[in-house]
């Protein structure tokens, strides 16, 4: 709204002020009212003025504003420009164009909508043409337009499962599974269920609450229909910078977003579609973008909001704080953990048992633990009756560790300097569960977000080697702290022109009024969030459903000019294993170059004519294997056939099973770097009585250096008496009798 009235500001300090001169028929300026046509004190009036507008601006163009009432009484498209043609139709035209047009401004009570010629449409130029002694100053950002969209509070992002039957009626009490999104105040909607089934109420929130007993939060709300357990609550706003919409009805070429740049000067350059002309080195000096068309960038924040306590209301759900950092960075939903160490739970260690796969129900036996695995599993939530991931892993803590119901609802964090984020930093996972083990252990569960509040057994650790297994026993300090969700930043986030005030809204928990409370002095911090999501640079997803002609690419890539040095490019982290225990994952940087995961005609499609070779191992550092999986099922781990060929010699080393089946052609069997020519003579004829045989190869061997194998079909002995690069002779003690036959084998 702000950009928008900022922008039509613009158009009426560009244009000259309407005025009435004496002796005038008829409105002068650019800019009109209405009124400046007639008078329009009724809906009749507003549409004849109206006509009477169009007829006047339709032959000399300008800008015409239309007050709230006059925008909602006319409703009025903006079609009044046409093109035109000399001479007109149906004569074959020599000369041709466009129509004056005008721009209809309306202004209602709740935006401002600008109606610009249908044909022209809306231009703005703005030429960067200063003087030859000027310059810019320090790394500025010049945009033609600029909009500015600070989103502080208002908006939602919320959507979770009822896990208990609502009755409607008032005051409800919405059990949720995570009141991590939720405030008071707020717009949802709740389906009766299951899911999205049923009809809706829109409900709005009147309080947020804890239930000691049930160890849950809820949120009351009055509701007109009855919600089943497993019923979907919700509330997603977009609240985007810009919004495009076009629907087109008529055949046309349109670039939808049309950036065409024109580069005749060194700078590096982003862009968003790109027809790229370009006539420079374009690289700036050390300057490291050069001309980038796409250019996604992805970084995790650090800066996050760190305070003292003032003072806490409860009445209120508010905290006010002071000697406060990074105020900016605040945000509803990510939690606010006490840093008080006298307030933390730190005695004994911990083991944490990583589950083989987060997201996948695969159990091999990679990870047991007291003969134990702790897999990922599907498993149906008791209070909702749907199936649901539980995600797996183990956090064990020794006999030393002083838990029990109480630390439910706080949060918990792994605080080796190995695991910290940077200095200290740590991830705090809230903690949904406790349990004690008969030799005195406990174990706890954490929630941890995979579409939707999940319970897991685990956090996923930096490094492998923190991780305990049977025979890798690996106890780890830890941290349980109290902490809350806050919900409401409105009042302290600063903006332009706002008086902020060091208040935050918070939702309830389970130490609110307790020795373990946020109290004045305190140390706090809103914490980065633990388990993210990562962004994806790129995606794609598609829903064909009809099959067509052209064999469409997903990525296409083609090079009609000089050559380029590679088509894809990865990158990124150390570039051999020995430099990897100096990262922090002490992990590579890819688990998986490229992932095909998907049904094929061909997984990789290779028809092209290569000059050096169709697959190539540089093999800079060591041997790079190709392996073969196989023997895999669903409780056991795979074996694998591994293909090497060494860096010294070339020779191939294969692994894992050498038998080989079907039919399988070979010229030759060679010890050395020189290939033989031939393999082998079989059931070949030797004439009775005779005492010798010439063999004669069907492709002469570089020399006689190789050796033969004989066997024969009667009881004689025999010797290789001749060997030359054509062929060789046997000599046999006894001569053949009739039927007789020989097998031989060449192996250089």
């Amino acid at each position: 709204m702000q950009a928008t009235r900022i922008f039509v500001l613009s158009l009426l300090m560009a244009t000259p002020v309407v005025s009435r001169s004496q002796g005038v028929s008829g409105p002068t300026g650019s800019v009109f009212r209405l009124r400046d046509f007639g008078p329009a004190d009724t809906p009749a009036g507003m549409r004849t003025v109206f006509q009477q507008a169009v007829e006047f601006l339709g032959q000399r163009g300008g800008i015409l504003f239309l007050s709230p009432e006059e925008s909602r009484s006319l409703r009025t498209p903006n079609t009044f420009q046409s093109p035109y043609r000399i001479p007109p139709p149906p004569a074959p035209a020599r000369a041709w164009g466009i129509g004056p047009g005008f721009t209809i401004v309306e202004s209602e009570e709740k935006t401002t909508t600008i109606k610009p010629p249908p044909l022209a449409g809306l231009q703005v130029d703005r030429v960067l043409r200063m003087n030859s002694s000027e310059s810019l100053p320090h790394w500025t950002t010049d945009h033609a337009i600029k909009i500015n969209n600070h989103l502080i509070h208002g908006a939602n992002s919320y959507l979770e499962w009822i896990v208990e039957p609502v009755s409607k009626g008032q005051d409800c009490r919405f059990y949720v599974p995570t009141i991590r999104g939720l405030r008071p105040g707020q717009f949802l909607t709740a389906h009766g269920g299951p899911g999205y089934a049923g009809a809706v109420s829109r409900l709005y929130v009147k309080s947020l609450g804890y239930d000691p007993q049930k160890k849950g939060c809820y949120f009351t709300a009055d509701t007109d229909i009855d919600h089943v357990a497993g019923a979907i609550v919700h509330n997603k706003n977009n609240v985007g910078v810009l919004y495009l919409n076009q629907t087109c009805n008529t055949d046309e070429q349109t670039y939808d977003i049309m950036l065409r740049r024109r580069q005749y000067a060194g700078g590096d350059t982003y862009m968003f579609f790109g027809w790229y002309e370009y006539m420079s080195d374009i690289h700036s000096a050390a300057g490291d973008e050069n001309g980038t068309i796409f250019g996604g960038y992805v970084k995790s924040l650090l800066n996050n909001f760190r305070a003292q306590v003032e003072r806490v209301n409860w009445d209120e759900k508010t905290l006010r704080f002071k000697s406060a950092q990074n105020v900016e960075t605040l945000g509803n939903s990510r939690p606010l953990i006490n840093l008080n160490p006298e307030k933390w739970i730190t005695a004994g260690k911990v083991y944490i048992v990583p589950a083989e796969s987060y997201w996948e129900t695969t159990d091999t036996g990679q990870y047991p633990y007291k003969g134990r695995t702790y897999p990922t599993r599907i498993v149906v939530n008791p209070r909702i009756g749907m199936r649901e991931l539980r995600m797996g892993g183990l956090i064990r803590g020794d006999p030393g560790c002083p838990w029990d119901e109480r630390v439910i609802g706080r949060f918990f964090a792994v605080t080796e300097p190995t695991e910290a984020i940077e200095g200290d930093r740590f991830r705090w996972y809230e903690i949904t569960g406790v349990s004690r083990n008969p030799d005195g252990t406990k174990d706890l569960t954490i929630r941890r977000y995979w579409w939707g509040a999940k319970e897991a057994g685990s956090p996923t650790l930096y490094r492998e080697d923190n991780y305990t297994w049977d025979g890798h026993e690996r106890p780890l300090s830890y941290a349980i702290a109290p902490g809350v969700f806050v919900n409401d930043v409105s009042r302290a986030v600063p903006s332009d022109g706002y008086k902020t005030e060091p208040v935050l809204g918070l939702a309830p928990y389970p130490d609110s009024e307790t020795s373990e409370d946020f109290a004045n002095g305190d140390p706090v911090e809103q914490a980065i969030g633990p388990d993210p999501f990562k962004p994806i640079p790129f995606r794609m997803w598609m829903w064909d459903r009809i099959p067509g002609a052209f064999p469409a690419p997903v990525l296409d890539v083609a090079n009609y000019g000089v050559q380029r040095h590679v088509a894809l490019h990865i990158r990124g982290g150390p570039g051999n294993l020995e430099d990897l225990p100096s990262t922090k994952e002490q992990k590579a940087p890819w688990e998986n170059g490229i992932l095909f995961e998907s049904v094929a005609d061909k997984a990789i499609h290779f028809k092209a004519d290569v000059r050096d070779a169709a697959l190539f191992f540089a093999q800079t550092y060591r041997e790079q294997p190709i392996q073969w999986c196989y023997g895999h099922t669903s409780n056991r781990a795979p074996k694998r056939a591994t293909l090497i060929v060494s860096r010294d010699t070339g020779d191939l080393h294969f692994s894992g099973g050498a038998r080989l089946e079907g039919s399988v052609g070979l010229k030759g069997l060679s010890g050395d770097e020189t290939p033989a020519r031939n393999l082998r003579g079989k059931n070949v004829a030797v004439p009775p009585g005779q005492d010798r045989l010439d063999i004669v190869f069907p492709v002469p061997e570089v020399s006689d250096q190789y050796a033969v194998f004989l066997e024969q079909n009667w009881l004689t002995e025999r010797a290789v008496v001749r060997k030359e690069a054509g062929g060789f002779t046997v000599q046999f003690s006894n001569p053949a009798p009739d039927g007789a036959r020989m097998d031989w084998l060449l192996v250089r």
